[in-house]
């Protein structure tokens, strides 16, 4: 399963649109809300960086995924927050704020721990391939890092000078940027239709599970340590709810191309099952 050279280059655009729309939605109200009120998003931390990763590297163990699709798999464990759990956060009626103190926290963190995660649970699997060109290549994710985080800077500086072209970017750039997402998931789709129906079908159940597995365990850990409704399904979406755009950032920019087509095939899946997947917990509860 491969992407084209016209949805490859689209990659950096959307990155760009979705990270400015959503830091276009932050002002200081949000980091001082966290700073008095620390505790929720501590726990949406430890369960995203705690859960999602081991999830993701047990099910490549309990599947037997090949070392390439199992890479994928922990990659997309590994990419927290989006604006797409702030999304589904509004529409399901939980806290908002917190959601979108989480996905900022997240982002910002991401830039030393995903790097971190991805050199623990990834490799055992390096060791099991015998494709030498599997490696991490750690300085170009840390770099992709670094350059999504500045589109989200100036979504807050721009929120900072004028609320009314923040909220347009808001609106415009979310939009823009998750259409070409479902534009990009969408082509591949069609162009690789014959493809995906060889697919194992531990493979699709790996892109399948990730989400709602999160999406439990976000949740009882949230109940476990005593937070409002509201807040439970905040830490269960911002849990369950990955960032695909960022997991295929890192494959397309880090990997080199022979070996991108298999790491791609697990966030591609999960892309692709997360919509329907929580638009029926959030029809559900």
């Amino acid at each position: 399963m491969t992407l084209s050279g016209m949805e490859t280059l689209l990659m950096p655009v959307f990155m760009f649109l979705l990270m400015l729309g959503m830091g276009s939605t932050l002002t200081a109200d949000h980091f001082r809300l966290v700073l008095r009120q620390p505790v929720p998003v501590l726990i949406g931390l430890a369960s995203q960086y705690g859960w999602m990763p081991l999830i993701a590297i047990a099910l490549a163990l309990l599947l037997k995924l090949p070392p390439a699709i199992a890479v994928g798999l922990i990659i997309m464990g590994c990419t927290a927050g989006g604006p797409l759990s702030n999304f589904f956060t509004y529409i399901g009626r939980g806290d908002l704020a917190l959601s979108i103190s989480m996905t900022v926290i997240l982002t910002l963190s991401g830039f030393i721990i995903i790097p971190l995660m991805l050199l623990i649970y990834i490799a055992p699997f390096l060791h099991l391939s015998g494709n030498h060109n599997l490696t991490i290549p750690f300085g170009k994710i840390v770099l992709t890092l670094f350059v999504i985080l500045v589109p989200v800077g100036l979504g807050i500086l721009l929120r900072s000078c004028s609320l009314t072209w923040a909220r347009r970017v808001e609106k415009g750039g979310t939009a823009a940027g998750l259409l070409i997402i479902v534009l990009v998931i969408a082509s591949a789709v069609l162009r690789e239709a014959g493809t995906m129906s060889q697919v194992d079908p531990l493979i699709y159940l790996a892109g399948i599970l990730l989400g709602p597995i999160g999406f439990v365990l976000g949740y009882l850990s949230a109940r476990s340590l005593g937070l409002a409704t509201p807040q439970r399904r905040a830490v269960s979406l911002e849990t369950g709810v990955q960032n695909v755009p960022l997991a295929m950032a890192i494959i397309l920019i880090s990997f080199p191309p022979e070996i991108q087509a298999d790491i791609l095939v697990v966030p591609i899946f999960y892309g692709i099952a997360i919509a329907p997947l929580a638009a029926l917990l959030l029809r559900r509860y």
